[in-house]
């Protein structure tokens, strides 16, 4: 089981330093979205919006468009939100297309929504 990932949620490359958060698709949120913790769920195809900052320096540039951010890849097997994979924090194997983790590991504990599969 691992944290639920919601939009706004922070990312990070390296599980230590954030580097950006979870935004919704590029075809907007869905018209009633799930609401985990008061806030948007996140799933497949949400965007990572990614400034590639990593503890050691940057991991990779920034992309300039926000339309062209890298979207959510991976997520749950079983759980799905608006007919895509539920995203999660990490441990879960739960990645965005540039490579970056979802959520932050030194706030996992004090999520309340977990998510299996």
């Amino acid at each position: 089981m691992f944290p639920a990932a919601r939009i706004l949620d922070p990312i990070t490359h390296d599980m230590t330093v954030p580097c950006g958060v979870i935004a919704p698709p590029v075809q907007g949120p869905p018209p009633n979205p799930v609401l985990i913790e008061f806030m948007p769920a996140a799933y497949v195809t949400c965007r990572c919006m990614c400034t590639g900052v990593i503890s050691g320096g940057i991991a990779h540039p920034p992309v300039p468009d926000p339309n062209a951010q890298p979207p959510i890849i991976k997520g749950s097997l079983t759980v799905k939100i608006c007919n895509f994979p539920a995203a999660r924090w990490s441990p879960a194997p739960d990645v965005g297309a540039c490579g970056v983790c979802l959520g932050d590991p030194k706030l996992a504990a004090t999520r309340t929504t977990l998510i299996g599969g």
